[in-house]
């Protein structure tokens, strides 16, 4: 759509947008529980303040597939959406629910050159408890300040990317590289060195010991 559309306290639930253009398009206060945006292109999209989650039914929207690239969702209820496979450089979550959401196989690169490309990705204060990452390209990209406890990250290159403040307890997935980033002021319990590619990660002086626990050093304070 070339023209930017605004639509405001429209209740479109269970409507079908799949396959429909409508980059550009703002959604303010929208009710969208069950509505299918699958396949459809919402570059430039925002929604603010919509809801896409009914707990009484469990309905919820799908945008599996979608162009969300430069996209953006604020204050949004978004409980066990699908994200699966969307186009998503620079898409933006900002103190959205998102528990259970599947964001999994998605893609947030732009290709600048045949050997370069630029990730962007951002998540702030979102709950993303139970949520799913996995087999995504996350280098350098901010997840900060976000309930992420029992996420799932099979194999998941979060290399440089930035966790500060973050819940990162009980994630779960194999083949997960962390290698080069930020976890100060995060709170994890279960990052096995291991398993996990934690080289140059930066901590805090007191997560030391929590990296420890999982190799099984006993750490003992002098008397």
């Amino acid at each position: 759509m070339s023209d930017e559309l605004t639509w405001r306290g429209r209740d479109l639930t269970g409507e079908s947008f799949a396959g429909v253009d409508l980059s550009g398009v703002q959604l303010e206060g929208c009710r969208i529980v069950g509505c299918s945006f699958r396949g459809a292109d919402l570059r430039e999209a925002r929604f603010e303040d919509c809801i896409a989650f009914d707990p009484d039914t469990d309905e919820c929207a799908d945008f599996s597939f979608a162009n969300l690239r430069e996209a953006g969702f604020l204050r949004c209820d978004l409980t066990a959406a699908e994200f699966q496979n969307v186009s998503g450089y620079d898409l933006c979550f900002e103190r959205c629910q998102l528990g259970g959401v599947n964001l999994s196989g998605s893609d947030f690169r732009l290709p600048i050159g045949e050997t370069v490309d630029l990730t962007a990705f951002t998540m702030r204060h979102c709950n993303f408890a139970y949520g799913d990452l996995s087999n995504t390209y996350l280098r350098g990209c901010e997840l900060t300040d976000n309930r992420m406890i029992e996420m799932q990250l099979h194999n998941t290159v979060l290399t440089e990317a930035v966790f500060r403040g973050s819940d990162l307890s009980n994630v779960t997935g194999s083949g997960i590289s962390l290698k080069g980033a930020d976890l100060r002021d995060a709170t994890f319990n279960n990052l096995d060195a291991r398993v996990i590619d934690l080289e140059g990660v930066k901590i805090n002086l007191e997560q030391v010991l929590v990296l420890l626990e999982p190799l099984g050093v006993i750490v003992d304070d002098p008397p």
